[in-house]
C-alpha cells in the first residue's frame, strides 16, 4: 500500500482515538454536572429556602454550594494536568477560535470566539463550569504544567460567578414550583 494511505489511516485513528477520549470525558462531566448541579443543587436550594426564605435561604445555598464546587472543580483541574490528555478537546476549541472560517458552525463558534476572554468567561461561567472555564482561558493549557496567578483569578471568579448563576437560576425553579404548588393545592 502506499505511504499517502498508511498516513491517512495513521491520522484516523489517531482522530478517532481523540473523539473516544473527549466522548468518555463529556460523558463523564455531563453524570458529575447532573448529580451536583441538579439532584444536589436543587436539595440544597428547596431545603434552605424552605427553611429561611428565598433570600436568606439561597445566601445559605450559595455560602454552601461555592465552596463545593471550587474543591470539586479544583480537583478536576489536579487530575487534568496529572493525566496529560485532553479529555474535553480543550485544545481543538481553541484551534477553532485561532483559525479563520469563512461559512459554517465553526464560523459561529469562531466568531463567538473573536469577542474576547471577557466574553467567553461569563459564557463560559454559566453554561459549564469553573473548571471548564480555567481550562478554556488558560494559557498553554496543553503543557499541563499547573496554575498560574491569571489562573487562580479566573478560577475564583468563575466559582463566584457559576454559583450565584445556579444559586438564582434554581431558586426562581423551586419558588415558581411551590407557588404553581401552592396555587392548586390547600397544603400552603
Amino acid at each position: 500500500m502506499s505511504r499517502a494511505f498508511w498516513a491517512w489511516r495513521r491520522k484516523g485513528a489517531q482522530l478517532a482515538g481523540r473523539v473516544g477520549l473527549i466522548a468518555v470525558g463529556y460523558g463523564g462531566k455531563h453524570i458529575e454536572e447532573f448529580i451536583f448541579d441538579w439532584l444536589l443543587y436543587g436539595a440544597i436550594v428547596t431545603y434552605s429556602t424552605n427553611l429561611y426564605g428565598p433570600v436568606w435561604g439561597s445566601l445559605l445555598t450559595f455560602a454552601t454550594m461555592a465552596p463545593l464546587s471550587g474543591i470539586m472543580c479544583y480537583l478536576y483541574i489536579r487530575v487534568y494536568d496529572w493525566a496529560e490528555k485532553d479529555f474535553f478537546g480543550f485544545e481543538l476549541a481553541k484551534q477553532v477560535r485561532d483559525k479563520q472560517y469563512r461559512r459554517g458552525f465553526l464560523s459561529l463558534v469562531h466568531r463567538i470566539a473573536e469577542w474576547g476572554d471577557i466574553p467567553a468567561f461569563f459564557a463560559f461561567s454559566i453554561y459549564f463550569d469553573p473548571f471548564m472555564t480555567t481550562m478554556y482561558l488558560r494559557k498553554g493549557a496543553e503543557k499541563y504544567n499547573g496554575m498560574k496567578q491569571r489562573d487562580y483569578l479566573i478560577f475564583f471568579s468563575s466559582v463566584i460567578v457559576s454559583n450565584a448563576y445556579w444559586t438564582l437560576q434554581l431558586t426562581v425553579i423551586v419558588e415558581a414550583a411551590r407557588y404553581i404548588w401552592c396555587l392548586f393545592s390547600t397544603a400552603c
